[in-house]
């Protein structure tokens, strides 16, 4: 990715870096992890780098710096974020279990959740806490983030692992990408649509630009294209068809409408996509196309 951005800033061209994860978190996150009321999205990212290891193995600490999150955000009051069930309580490895009318009550400690068995812990937990999540200073969290709600399908920011899971994968690429803000030689260049640049796209050349991208909006291509190449990954598919549909709108001077605010939101959902949750690119209001 180096080399091509510095080919990017050599040649002076504007590029659009689509990446599927989720930028940012529900609304509170920043104040919940923090305990500062002024905190937004930076704070957010530059805890998340400043703990993340990986190697060139791929082995990462993931799920430890969840819960290392979930440490500081869960309340310590017992009786908080119940999640009732009468599931045998061996298979719940990370709660705390009371016997109440007959039903078995967990103490689960959120936000993040869905650590497999073998890394589950007290802190991260295997199961989902109930949403909206309480945390120590007070502030309710949501499941999702507004964009989720108007994109079936997509999975919330919290879950580490399993089906559709987002969560691992932002905790890791959120880390690389920070670096690549902190970065000197790109830091000038870099711009993250709509945290760093509001609902529009800047006028500056060169420019690197990353959005949030989710491939579930253009399914039907997709499948579409799997019928016509059944021995293609769909992983690789789903990257195709946004290329073509940016290449597309970006030739028919219309890729531009969709850095813009959707007509959906209010002044204060607007504000917090710039400061905390972050956008989809591509959801709006009207369809895809």
């Amino acid at each position: 990715m180096r080399e091509i951005f510095r080919q990017c800033l050599k040649d002076e061209k504007r590029l659009l870096v689509g990446i599927d994860i989720a930028l940012g978190a529900p609304k509170g996150l920043p104040q919940a992890l923090t305990r500062r009321t002024d905190a937004d999205w930076r704070d957010v990212w530059k805890e998340i780098a400043t703990q993340i290891c990986d190697d060139e193995q791929n082995a990462n600490n993931r799920f430890e710096v969840a819960a290392n999150f979930n440490s500081r955000i869960s309340p310590h009051q017992p009786g908080l974020n119940v999640r009732k069930t009468t599931r045998s309580s061996t298979s719940l490895l990370s709660t705390e279990v009371n016997t109440i009318s007959g039903e078995v009550t967990h103490g689960i400690q959120g936000p993040y959740w869905g650590a497999p068995h073998a890394r589950a812990g007290r802190l991260t937990p295997p199961y989902s806490p109930e949403f909206p999540f309480r945390t120590a200073n007070g502030i309710l969290l949501a499941r999702q983030r507004f964009v989720e709600m108007l994109a079936p399908g997509t999975q919330d920011t919290w879950k580490l692992c399993g089906i559709g899971s987002v969560g691992s994968q932002s905790l890791t690429g959120i880390a690389r990408l920070e670096a690549f803000r902190q970065d000197p030689e790109f830091q000038p260049h870099l711009c993250i649509w709509p945290f760093e640049t509001g609902w529009t796209v800047p006028d500056q050349q060169p420019l690197i630009l990353f959005a949030e991208i989710w491939p579930g909006l253009l399914k039907q291509e997709v499948a579409r294209q799997q019928a016509l190449e059944s021995g293609r990954i769909r992983d690789e598919l789903q990257v195709l068809a946004w290329c073509r549909w940016a290449q597309a709108m970006s030739r028919n001077q219309r890729l531009s409408s969709y850095f813009q605010s959707p007509q959906v939101l209010t002044e204060s959902l607007q504000s917090c996509a710039v400061t905390s949750e972050g956008w989809i690119l591509g959801v709006t209001n009207t369809k895809l196309a």
